[in-house]
């Protein structure tokens, strides 16, 4: 069974629109067929809660639920916590007390991240990507508020900090007349030469800071086209 984020041909699958517009939804699949959703909403910068969990399929609810916590935490490695309401009924206080939830008002499961959150002024950030595609900016624009809406992953190159995911979020970020957001640095990543290539490609094209990115949207097609496959490529020639 494999566990990854939904895209937009899964949305359909979800309880709630807002998983696709927010990235917050997963989907299991066993041999390309769909058998499960789990959708989660990001509280604040330390907690997330599970908000569905559906298998379309009889599975092992304890091997789904494992799956799927362990995707929410890859692509938000900094919560500290994971809350489940008791009124959400598709969950059992059995599968819940396994996984090490504790119950209370509302049943919590503390991650034991030591991830360290920092906030951050965007004219700091060195943008390690080229285009960010317009359609994509148009979903993120839907949802981001606050500054507290933001947590991006960053890796240190040099003595620039330089963005590694969230792009599109730093441009409405930047767009929305935001000073600072949140970030967390990426100790474990091995794609180094990857991102410092990246980065020289951004500054190839002038691309040194948000704001310059922000003149990058592009249709997603162009997106394709101009970052996607270029990444694609390097990776395919540097295995």
């Amino acid at each position: 069974m494999d566990f990854y984020r939904g895209t937009k041909k899964h949305s359909r699958y979800f309880r709630y629109k807002e998983s696709f517009i927010h990235n917050t939804g997963l989907v299991a699949s066993d041999k390309e067929k769909i058998i499960g959703v789990f959708e989660y909403n990001i509280k604040n910068i330390e907690e997330g809660e599970i908000i569905n969990f559906h298998m379309f399929k009889p599975y092992d609810e304890t091997i789904a639920l494992k799956g799927f916590i362990n995707e929410m935490l890859y692509w938000n490695p900094y919560l500290k916590k994971i809350r489940y309401k008791k009124e959400g009924n598709f969950l059992t206080s059995e599968v819940l007390t396994y996984f090490g939830f504790k119950e209370d008002i509302v049943w919590t499961l503390n991650t034991n991240s030591n991830i360290e959150v920092f906030k951050i002024g965007i004219d700091k950030i060195t943008p390690g990507q080229l285009t960010v595609s317009k359609d994509k900016l148009s979903r993120v624009n839907k949802w981001i508020n606050k500054s507290e809406d933001i947590v991006i992953t960053c890796m240190k190159i040099g003595d620039k900090l330089v963005a590694i995911d969230g792009h599109t979020r730093l441009v409405a970020a930047y767009n929305k007349g935001f000073q600072y957001v949140y970030a967390f640095l990426d100790l474990e990543n091995d794609n180094m030469d990857l991102y410092k290539t990246c980065v020289k490609w951004c500054e190839e094209e002038n691309i040194l800071t948000i704001e310059d990115l922000a003149n990058k949207v592009v249709t997603p097609k162009e997106h394709q086209i101009l970052w996607i496959n270029r990444c694609q490529e390097y990776l395919k020639n540097n295995k």
